[in-house]
């Protein structure tokens, strides 16, 4: 299995919009297993196609059910989390967010093409998923916790948006000169962060 480079932010792939799979064939489903190999070697949770230089609406997850203070599992709240967690690896094909809560939270985000830096990003605590499974089967199902998170923050990058230009101003101020570091050290001297907040 080939090692996939995880493309860092200033790359222009990280700003491309991706295409929707046509079909799910036996390159998809080993595109599937690298990319869940490279968020595995990379300590991530989540990885979308264009982070590995792949413009397809593609996303691998690997969320754990939430813990509370003492380390006992969370029972999921959500249908998403119930269906989903125990079959992570999910891997999600031309997932799109059906809906999102009104009911918003920030929680600290970072991202594998964004090593290292970590902001506060606001996100509704819940959404409606709508994807197509790796074996074809279809899924509707409302998602909080992580996963709902987790979701919004990968389906962002299929849309060329990373979690920095979603950043709460102050998170974003801290983190802006490793971000200016990061994209000099890419060499992308032409590229700056477009702010969506």
């Amino acid at each position: 299995m080939k090692n996939l480079k995880i493309r860092l932010l200033g790359d222009p792939v990280l700003c491309a919009k991706a295409k929707p799979v046509e079909v799910i064939d036996d390159s998809v489903r080993e595109l599937s297993a690298q990319m869940i190999q490279a968020m595995y070697d990379n300590n991530g949770i989540g990885l979308a196609g264009n982070q590995v230089g792949v413009l397809q609406r593609i996303v691998v997850i690997h969320v754990e059910p939430e813990e509370d203070k003492n380390g006992h599992a969370i029972p999921p709240d959500s249908p998403g989390e119930q269906v989903l967690l125990p079959k992570m690896p999910v891997t999600l094909i031309n997932p799109e967010i059906v809906s999102f809560s009104e009911d918003t939270c920030a929680y600290e985000e970072g991202c594998l093409s964004v090593p290292k830096l970590y902001a506060d990003v606001v996100r509704s605590r819940r959404i409606v998923l709508k994807s197509m499974l790796l074996d074809g089967s279809s899924i509707l199902l409302e998602c909080g916790g992580l996963l709902a998170r987790c979701v919004q923050h990968e389906l962002d990058h299929l849309d060329g948006v990373v979690f920095v230009q979603r950043a709460e101003e102050d998170g974003y101020r801290a983190i802006e000169p490793g971000i200016r570091k990061m994209i000099r050290k890419g060499g992308y001297r032409n590229f700056t962060v477009r702010r969506l907040v």
